[in-house]
């Protein structure tokens, strides 16, 4: 069982499936549904690599209130350790309120100065024991303002010192930072694995291949990068990847980056080749937008590997 440690962001999603544009003045409108689940990229990470077998620790801030009570008993529910989980009396739970429209895609508001997204990385916060690590995830640079270059540096130092592989997954601007503000941490990253816009967004560049090269420029060893309907792109040694998508169901596309990411990571800690873990975690995206919610419709590497199996286009 390969140990995984994520360190990132912690959220509450209230998901309203296919309710009104708008809202009239004085009116009250319905949708077909109102739910809570875990959502946040660390934790949606987290709870699919736990699903497939990964012995996950996840180390993330949220408040001192009723929403943190919450993520806490569905926290536990999914298998996960809370003793790495710090209440921020200062700040509420990050809550996003996630709209999915017929068609699966999604449109969302998020709390602006929530727990998540104050959060530091700071070693010495969490006192994280590196030891058997056999992967360090980071999800996501740039979600929080309390995001420093030295803290994240440090974080992947001592993953690395401690024979971890590091992985890192990145946001939109939520931070109001640019990669300059990180730069002394990318040469510690062995795997980026961002969107294209948001790669796009941080870089300038417009094509994959640009964008591969700029990463790699700063130290970045392998780039990947989640393109939506296109599938991902990767770049590593000077060679370049590309898997289309098998999705064949799509209910609801929240935390379908983030189930690649886990899906991606855990081939990579089982030692699979790039291309493989690149298909694998493409199978793990495919399941988990085949439902409503950002985790939880991966329960097992078994699941995984069949969906791959049998949906793989050779």
């Amino acid at each position: 069982m390969n140990k995984i440690v994520c360190v990132g962001n912690a959220v509450v999603d209230i998901i309203v499936k296919n309710g009104p544009e708008r809202t009239p003045d004085g009116m009250t409108q319905f949708s077909e549904s109102i739910s809570m689940y875990l959502g946040g990229d660390a934790v949606n990470e987290a709870v699919s690599m736990k699903a497939m077998g990964n012995d996950v620790k996840l180390y993330t801030v949220i408040g001192d209130d009723s929403l943190g009570d919450a993520f806490l008993g569905m926290i536990k529910a999914a298998g996960i350790e809370a003793d790495g989980i710090i209440r921020d009396k200062e700040h509420g739970t990050t809550a996003t309120v996630v709209t999915v429209e017929a068609d699966g895609e999604h449109g969302c508001m998020t709390l602006k100065d929530g727990a998540a997204g104050n959060m530091s990385y700071s070693p010495e916060q969490f006192e994280i024991d590196f030891t058997g690590t056999k992967l360090f995830s980071v999800a996501s640079l740039f979600w929080s303002k309390g995001q420093r270059e030295e803290d994240l540096k440090e974080l992947f130092r001592l993953a690395k010192e401690a024979g971890a592989l590091t992985a890192a997954d990145m946001v939109l601007d939520q931070s109001q930072m640019t990669l300059d503000d990180i730069r002394g941490a990318l040469p510690y990253i062995d795997y980026l694995v961002p969107s294209y816009h948001e790669a796009s967004y941080f870089t300038g560049k417009d094509t994959p291949e640009e964008i591969a090269d700029e990463f790699h420029k700063k130290g970045v060893h392998t780039v990947v990068l989640k393109m939506g309907a296109e599938g991902v792109f990767a770049s590593e040694n000077g060679k370049t990847f590309r898997v289309g998508t098998i999705a064949d169901q799509v209910v609801d596309t929240l935390g379908g980056g983030d189930n690649f990411v886990a899906g991606f990571l855990t081939g990579i800690a089982d030692g699979l080749g790039l291309e493989e873990s690149l298909y694998f975690g493409s199978a793990a995206a495919a399941i988990a937008i085949s439902q409503y919610g950002a985790n939880g419709a991966v329960k097992s590497r078994a699941q995984v590997q069949e969906y791959l199996d049998s949906h793989r286009k050779k």
